[in-house]
């Protein structure tokens, strides 16, 4: 621990230091302040534990882990390398103080790590974003007939065969939608398939080959989903060559029609492997890693290849002060750290710290042995330049995409006579249908750009009824209550006009803000004979505070776009959050009011009826039939849903 710390952090297990006190009576040099913190980490024990950065006003700048902390942290002070200058930048200019937390073992500080990010929300620690646009293809072995699903998230259960990921979403729902044509699998859902008496339209379709009427037996269903399987795998030789002579023997009966069919399958199976498979012979089962840097903002590049072929790639833009190996090694932790399927090789463009970690955790998960390696020559280092040509290539994109981000945040900033860049936007709605459920919603956009992951939905707690004033001025005062822990934004705007701005401004003064926030209000204009006397048409109208007339944005300009696109986020948001908390209000004030059934019951009725109108269509006897029901309470949840409506 350092010098005059006598705190602990109760997430730990292990010994805390505390950042030393800010306040000095003369301002400290950079030299003196370097010299303080090497001090510090002689100090440093030489075990594993996490260490913390913090910056001149004692925030968390960034989090690590070690396997020994005193040499890792020294890391960051040796000037050896360029890149080890990089780290010594970072250092110069970003931190100020060092706290270190001491754990028993390498996994302990792993998961402290994870504890502390979420906590702290470093900034320059590497941030990805959800993952949403990655698909898995899952197979389970729980079920006789299996199904090709879909999935996001790879279950850790180890009852299901996953097969990507697919970075497109869209492509792989078509290529699945087109498989159905080819190989008939049921995608049916459990639920249906084990109510089936008779085969579905889709059968008669020739898209399903109806194994919940025992049309196909198991070894017949098991060599179907082989075939689609090697399809989305890119080895569609075998599939191909059965429908070739299926063609051939459709023409020579003058089935004309069918051969037709038949033929565009095949064309399509074709086309299919062709934009999924680059064929390559040097790696099986691999993901390689390609990096490209200019600055502050890096392009890293992940490209998969499965079964030798190059099936997907990911590419993740960020934007860090780190050094190439820290940055690239907070990258893979995050990567994988949820329940990704881990490949057999990972191909790194360079060395990382404390790689044995990486490489420990994906064996773990795969239960057999995976390298991580940087190669150096050969087929597999021109693998490693090819994922590093895609991350130039996209970080040019990147660049190009940030310039043109930053001139429309500039043109907003000039519309709204900012003294400021707008760099974070936060935009309130209200969904409120006069009855119950009001919900409003936060809309987040960093850069130009929606930042999903900080959306929040505000369920009123203290406004009733229809009163959009009363519950933006409580969903305000909600958030405002939290920005120490989440910052306020540099512009906040309101869907709604002058009323709604001056809520608004009240809620900042009363609590004090002195942040330089932004308030801005968003209103659809009126049309010709309203109070605001507009062209054809409706416009958007701009509140700012100290005006009394509101701004007119003009038609078709970035600006308007953008803005629209803010508000109609918002307005998105809260409508689908309010539709859901009505729809459960809905279902839960019809039964959960009837003496006797609780939620288990409740589960059953629905799952078994399907919803609370076709259970108050049903006869006694067929409510009767759920377990747990008797003829009494069957009778009395059916007069109940009659009185209510159901």
């Amino acid at each position: 621990m350092s010098p005059g710390s006598d705190k602990s952090d109760p997430v730990a297990e292990g010994k805390a230091n505390t950042p030393p006190d800010k306040a000095h009576e003369k301002p400290e040099t950079g030299a003196a302040r370097r010299e303080r913190l090497l001090q510090t980490v002689e100090r440093l024990p030489t075990g594993p534990g996490c260490y913390l950065f913090h910056d001149v006003t004692g925030a968390v700048a960034y989090v690590g882990k070690a396997r020994s902390l005193c040499t890792r942290v020294r890391s960051y002070f040796n000037e050896r390398s360029a890149d080890t200058r990089r780290a010594v930048r970072f250092v110069d200019r970003y931190v100020h103080s060092i706290e270190f937390i001491s754990t028993g073992t390498e996994h302990e500080a792993f998961l402290l790590e994870n504890k502390l990010i979420k906590r702290h929300k470093p900034a320059y620690n590497v941030k990805l974003r959800d993952d949403k646009d990655f698909l898995y293809v899952r197979v389970r072995y729980d079920h006789d007939f299996p199904a090709l699903e879909l999935a996001r998230r790879p279950s850790k259960r180890g009852d299901a065969m996953y097969h990507g990921p697919y970075a497109s979403a869209s492509s792989i729902r078509r290529t699945l939608r087109m498989l159905g044509g080819v190989i008939p699998l049921r995608d049916c859902t459990d639920r249906e398939f084990a109510s089936r008496t008779r085969p579905c339209l889709k059968h008669e379709m020739g898209r399903c080959c109806a194994p919940c009427v025992d049309l196909v037996s198991k070894d017949d269903y098991a060599e179907l989903l082989a075939e689609a399987l090697a399809i989305l795998e890119g080895r569609c030789e075998a599939v191909v060559g059965r429908l070739e002579r299926d063609m051939s023997a459709a023409s020579d009966d003058q089935r004309y029609e069918e051969a037709a069919r038949l033929r565009d399958q095949i064309r399509y199976l074709r086309m299919v492997t062709a934009k999924q498979e680059v064929e390559n012979i040097t790696v099986d089962d691999a993901d390689v890693v390609g990096m490209h840097r200019a600055g502050s903002l890096s392009e890293v590049v992940v490209l998969f290849f499965r079964r030798g072929a190059l099936v997907s790639s990911a590419h993740h833009t960020l934007e860090s002060e780190l050094p190439d190996d820290e940055l690239l090694a907070g990258f893979l932790h995050e990567f994988y750290g949820d329940a990704r399927p881990a490949p057999r090789e990972v191909l790194l463009p360079c060395a990382i710290p404390e790689a044995e970690f990486l490489v420990e955790r994906l064996t773990e998960r795969r239960e057999g042995v995976v390298d991580v390696a940087i190669p150096q020559r050969g087929p597999r280092h021109r693998l490693v330049a090819l994922a590093a040509q895609n991350a130039q290539d996209a970080l040019k994109v990147a660049v190009d995409q940030r310039g043109h981000q930053l001139a429309l945040l500039e043109g907003l900033a000039e519309r709204l006579g900012l003294d400021h860049l707008p760099e974070r936007i936060e935009c309130y709605d209200v969904s409120n249908t006069g009855r119950t459920g009001v919900v409003a919603s936060r809309v987040v956009f960093r850069h130009g750009e929606p930042e999903r992951s900080a959306y929040r939905s505000y369920r009123m707690k203290t406004v009733e009824g229809q009163d959009d004033y009363g519950a933006m001025g409580e969903t305000l005062r909600r958030r405002v209550k939290r920005r120490d822990s989440d910052p306020l934004p540099d512009l906040l705007i309101v869907d709604g006009g002058a009323t709604h701005l001056a809520v608004a401004q009240r809620v900042l003064e009363e609590a004090g803000v002195t942040e330089p926030v932004a308030l801005a209000a968003l209103a659809k204009g009126g049309r010709r004979g309203r109070s605001l006397s507009l062209q054809a048409g409706e416009r958007e109208r701009l509140f700012l505070p100290g005006r009394e007339e509101p701004i007119v944005l003009l038609r078709n300009t970035p600006e308007e776009y953008l803005l629209q696109r803010i508000r109609d986020e918002a307005h998105r948001f809260a409508i689908g959050k309010h539709r859901k908390l009505r729809s459960k209000e809905s279902l839960s004030s019809r039964l959960d009011d009837i003496p006797g059934v609780g939620p288990v019951l409740k589960k059953r009725l629905l799952q078994q009826f399907g919803g609370t109108r076709a259970l108050g269509r049903a006869g006694e006897q067929e409510v009767a039939a759920v377990r747990g029901v008797s003829p009494e309470l069957a009778r009395a949840i059916l007069d109940h849903l009659q009185r209510t409506g159901g």
